[in-house]
């Protein structure tokens, strides 16, 4: 059976949290569980003219970047360096710290991202005739950079079917069965790996995927603009394949948004876990639909 568009990218997303949070070798020492699938009394099981003026009704609603004709935009990119490294020891940053700070500091970056196709960053570090970087700082560069594509490129993934119209697109996926409960309206995937639940007027208030063990647990936020609903963050706990229950963990994630070329594009993105990191990245200097 084939694997609604929606979900597929979201199951592509596990990965990429767990890889994460190994780069930046930290765990929560108390993560939550893992709130329950949305359920709730199912009145009337949905089908035929129903859907479509569901379906109908959800495109009008969201705002879309294919609306809005974006594919792409690069942007360079500005971590608080200091934040990420404070909230991940808890503590102030030694003498030592500083120098990694400076070094962290020169490092140019530039993320490409892309709607359609494979999303990159670039990183570039700056280098002096005559004076190679240490094994110590390639080290420090190295561990960061994989941290920082991971991070970015997972955030993407994940940003991308929210905002260009995937969200009402499942209310019209063939292998997706509606049902109408007291709240709203959940939809699941026929072989149970994918789960939204929206309310009454048709804003994703939850959704669940489950792949091979692996389970992300989302509740995405919207706000209303004159284009439509538009993310502005999500908490996801996800559940890595072969762990534990109590190895949940929890990620909250802030948007805040830029208007390039009459395109809205992420300006400001926030990203904590709980009791392991805080990290804020700055988007400027961007360009949308670059060849």
């Amino acid at each position: 059976m084939t694997t609604p568009p929606f979900a597929r990218v979201v199951i592509r997303f596990v990965p990429v949290c767990a890889l994460v949070l190994l780069c930046l070798q930290a765990y929560a020492q108390n993560p939550p569980a893992i709130p329950a699938t949305p359920s709730g009394p199912i009145q009337q099981v949905i089908v035929g003219n129903l859907r479509d003026t569901l379906l109908a009704n959800a495109a009008t609603l969201y705002d879309s970047t294919a609306k809005a004709g974006l594919q792409g935009f690069d942007c360079q990119v500005n971590p608080d360096w200091n934040l990420i490294m404070t909230s991940s020891r808890k503590s102030p940053p030694t003498a030592g710290d500083h120098a990694k700070l400076a070094l962290l500091g020169t490092v140019k970056m530039t993320l490409h991202a892309r709607l359609k196709t494979s999303s990159s960053l670039d990183w570039q570090v700056p280098t002096q005739p005559g004076k190679p970087i240490d094994k110590a700082s390639t080290a420090i560069l190295d561990h960061a950079h994989r941290a920082m594509e991971n991070t970015l490129i997972g955030m993407l993934k994940l940003w991308i079917p929210l905002v260009d119209g995937s969200v009402a697109e499942s209310l019209g996926e063939e292998d997706m069965e509606i049902t109408q409960t007291e709240t709203g309206y959940l939809l699941r995937s026929k072989d149970k790996s994918l789960t939204e639940d929206f309310n009454r007027n048709l804003s994703l208030m939850h959704y669940v995927t489950v792949d091979a063990g692996s389970t992300v647990n989302i509740a995405p936020a919207f706000k209303p603009t004159d284009k439509g609903l538009l993310l502005t963050g999500f908490v996801a706990h996800i559940h890595p394949s072969g762990t534990p229950p109590e190895s949940v963990q929890e990620m909250h994630v802030g948007i805040e948004y830029q208007t390039v070329s009459g395109a809205e594009i992420p300006a400001s993105l926030t990203i904590e876990i709980p009791d392991v990191v805080q990290m804020n990245f700055k988007l400027d200097g961007c360009s949308i639909n670059p060849k």
